[in-house]
């Protein structure tokens, strides 16, 4: 300890500016995607330890568990004692300050200095960490230094807040020996609660790509539930957490990383115009003005940009210059339609001239973040239609590809005239290259997984509000007397042969993409904490891509209970067997979506094979088989069906929950299948249809076990449904809005309340075991009296069956 304490620690860390491609309005909505970049003109901090701070205990340099790369980034230099600390910016000397620490040990500045906000939220938040992990804390001098902007001061708009928000929170994680501790998605979870706590944070995009470097696809968290949780959660257990909409993925694009499927890479050109621009002042505007009657056009405006974005992560990936066009084109288009909207300038006279002074040599070109001054880029590639600007004026990505000679003279000859022309018209271009990437991030992923990604937030977006539906129409008659103990309450039921001990569990959601993934690890993690069983969703994204497989066996990893695997029934006999392997499940789900593939744009259209794929699925699979539907109900006719081809249980699964005819709509551009929001029969329907409630009292579906889904909201829903006949009831829309809203510790919570809730309903309902609610009197109203009477359902029956 007296060697150490005569030496001091030294920490470093750097992190780049960035650049927007396209999505850079959208993004400011939690879950809305948007491109970005990070670029080699880089922010330096430096963290410079002095000595044990009083009554703290360890110096940093006693940390436990410092890694070599950690013990190398922190070099040891004489120490001399020091009680206070300063903060120094180069060139911004409206950052400088000196700290002390408060009687609680806490960072404060003798004088506040809004340029230091970022250093002291950092300094806060990750000494935070260091507490939570028992580490000593120490007072230390912080140095910036930059070359984000010109020499001369120019600010080129390229996020310079967000560097040094992340360059300084690494540095510090450094000097305490925790920067391993965390993984990259949490370091950005912490950057974001540091820039919260700075007062200014947006979208977060500016933090994701100086973290991550490369080149981004990046979808903001809801700052609304992020905000609720840095007030009533530990930092420690906020960025461990599952933040609603929050996704960063990798684009293998502009030489970052990438895999070309061409010759040559896309390239990229910026120009900066001389004007710089307030990105939250120009964004503040649009979010003012979208709150008026432009709400509708505004929120079509995010749905176009959403397809815009992801048509041109798609383009980029495949470096299909004629794709890349078109999409830059529409989303320069899109940026027009807000402006004029918003009555908000973003394309100035002189960002027009770079992107036609660009699109004239071939290039695909646009403003890049807030419009209103800054930057604008190009995009183009070695095939571009004009030869002699194939690699004109290029980012050329750090440890790219390089051209040949004939593409390199080409290069230069465009290179010049282009910032010849740019030069003329007052446009300054930049000499910029991507930054390699810094952080490790999932690879994005094709359509399919953007589609799943989009049935995530359009069903979050019907599950904002839980309507009423037709178990409304459905109320228990009262008996005054017939209450029991709780404590003599059995909720166990059996499904597929094997005991529940509660007759609800998490149904069939998703899968596929990143985002997804970690849902359903959230999703398992919470089954698995409460006891209930667990469907996944559709794993036909990993029976093509088995890369795309531990998007789905995450389920497993982290529940031990009962799993549903999931297919279609476009599926081989093998490749059903192959997901039940894949998740080591307990039994088979078998979705049946006839509706959702007629409005899906690309969705199947062929449906004659369906009953004769699922009887050799049933007859393939080495576990029990569920065939459900997907919230369209199922009638009695085909339960009777599938019971003739072999299924022994049925998940009714009907309307009232997430509405896929509507989220498939959605995703069309012209939306011409609005008709068919609100298409099938209510789950309550379905159940009176199925289970034997006719005028005969006679059931025609012999062995078949009836499961419940599609609309249920509460643990009311879920007696209701098993007084109707459901052997176990099946919730994914509440249960996935809980996740986003409260974490998985309020999804837990969820799941135990209904726990508790049922067993007291069922003690009020009389009814000591789930078959005896099926002895319970029931009275139907509304809407769902009239279409079961017309099906042949005696409700006065229903009204008597506890005589």
């Amino acid at each position: 300890m007296a060697e150490r304490e005569q030496h001091r620690i030294i920490a470093e860390a750097q992190a780049p500016g960035k650049l927007y491609i396209a999505g850079e309005y959208a993004v400011v909505e939690h879950g809305h995607p948007a491109i970005l970049v990070a670029v080699n003109r880089m922010l330096t901090v430096r963290v410079t330890g002095h000595g044990e701070n009083p009554g703290e205990g360890a110096l940093s340099g006693d940390v436990p568990g410092n890694t070599p790369d950690e013990s190398s980034a922190a070099a040891s230099l004489p120490l001399e004692p020091r009680t206070a600390g300063s903060i120094r910016s180069q060139g911004h000397d409206e950052a400088a300050t000196t700290w002390h620490r408060d009687a609680h040990g806490r960072c404060v500045p003798d004088e506040e200095r809004p340029g230091a906000a970022y250093l002291v939220a950092a300094i806060q938040c990750v000494e935070e960490l260091a507490r939570a992990a028992g580490i000593g804390l120490r007072v230390f001098d912080i140095d910036v230094t930059s070359d984000l902007d010109d020499v001369s001061g120019r600010k080129y708009g390229l996020g310079s807040s967000a560097a040094v928000t992340v360059a300084a929170m690494r540095a510090l994680l450094r000097f305490y020996g925790l920067e391993s501790a965390f993984e990259p998605l949490e370091q950005y979870k912490m950057a974001f609660a540091i820039a919260c706590r700075a007062g200014n944070v947006g979208s977060g995009g500016d933090l994701a790509a100086s973290l991550f470097g490369g080149c981004i696809r990046f979808c903001s968290p809801d700052r609304d539930w992020v905000g609720q949780r840095l007030d009533d959660t530990a930092l420690p257990e906020l960025i461990r957490m599952s933040w609603p909409d929050l996704s960063v993925t990798r684009l293998p694009v502009f030489g970052s990383d990438s895999v070309t499927v061409s010759p040559a890479a896309l390239r990229l050109l910026v120009g900066w115009t001389g004007k710089p621009a307030s990105t939250a002042d120009l964004v503040t505007n649009v979010q003012h003005h979208s709150t008026d009657e432009r709400e509708r056009r505004y929120r079509e405006f995010l749905e176009h940009s959403d397809r815009c974005v992801d048509a041109l992560c798609e383009a980029l990936a495949q470096s299909d210059m004629a794709a890349v066009r078109e999409h830059i084109a529409q989303a320069r288009e899109l940026l027009h339609g807000l402006s004029s909207l918003t009555g908000t300038l973003i394309e100035t006279p002189r960002l027009t001239a770079l992107v036609e002074t660009a699109i004239a040599h071939g290039a695909a070109a646009k403003s890049s973040g807030a419009g209103g001054g800054d930057c604008g880029i190009a995009i183009i590639g070695v095939e571009s239609d004009m030869a002699a600007t194939e690699t004109a004026g290029f980012i050329d990505s750090v440890g790219g590809a390089t051209a040949d000679e004939s593409d390199a003279e080409s290069a230069e000859s465009a290179v010049s005239a282009i910032f010849q022309d740019w030069r003329l018209a007052g446009i300054e271009p930049l000499d910029l290259a991507v930054c390699a990437p810094l952080a490790k991030a999932p690879q994005w992923q094709t359509k399919r997984s953007s589609r799943k990604d989009d049935h995530v937030r359009l069903a979050l977006q019907q599950h904002e509000q839980e309507p009423a539906n037709a178990f409304d129409d459905v109320r228990f008659i009262h008996h005054a007397l017939c209450g029991m103990s709780v404590n003599r309450v059995d909720t166990a039921t059996t499904v597929c042969g094997a005991r529940w001990e509660l007759p609800f569990y998490i149904n069939a959601m998703t899968g596929g993409s990143q985002r997804t993934g970690s849902i359903n690890a959230a999703l398992a993690r919470a089954a698995q904490a409460t006891g209930i069983a667990i469907a996944s969703g559709s794993q036909h994204a990993a029976l093509r891509d088995p890369e795309l497989a531990a998007t789905f066996t995450a389920i497993r990893e982290q529940s031990q209970g009962f799993v549903f695997a999931n297919v279609g029934p476009t599926v081989t006999p093998q490749q059903a067997v192959q997901a039940v392997t894949m998740l080591n499940a307990n039994a088979l789900q078998v979705h049946v979506n006839l509706a959702q593939e007629i409005v899906m744009p690309e969705g199947n259209r062929d449906f004659s094979g369906w009953p004769q794929h699922i009887r050799e699925i049933i007859a393939a699979s080495p576990v029990p088989v569920v065939v459900k539907e997907v919230g369209f109900g199922m009638s009695r006719r085909s339960v009777e069906q599938l019971a003739a081809l072999g299924a022994r249980t049925v998940d009714v699964s009907g309307r009232g929950g997430t509405d896929f005819a509507a989220i498939e709509n959605s995703r069309r551009s012209a939306r011409e299948y609005g008709y068919l929001d609100g298409w099938g029969q209510s789950t309550v329907l379905c159940l009176l249809d199925c289970c034997g409630f006719g005028t005969s009292g006679e059931s025609s579906l012999g062995s078949v076990d009836i499961l419940a889904s599609g609309g249920v909201r509460n643990p009311l829903d879920v007696v209701k449904a098993l007084a109707l006949g459901a052997k176990a009831v099946g919730v994914s829309g509440h249960f996935l809005r809980v996740l986003e809203d409260c974490g998985e510790s309020g999804l837990v919570d969820e799941i135990n309340a209904w726990a508790e809730q049922l067993r007291s309903l069922m003690a009020l309902l009389g009814a000591s075991t789930v078959a005896d609610l099926q002895h319970t009197d029931l009275l139907l109203g509304g809407t769902t009296l009239e279409q079961a009477t017309l099906l042949g359902v005696d409700a006065a029956a229903l009204a008597h069956r506890s005589a």
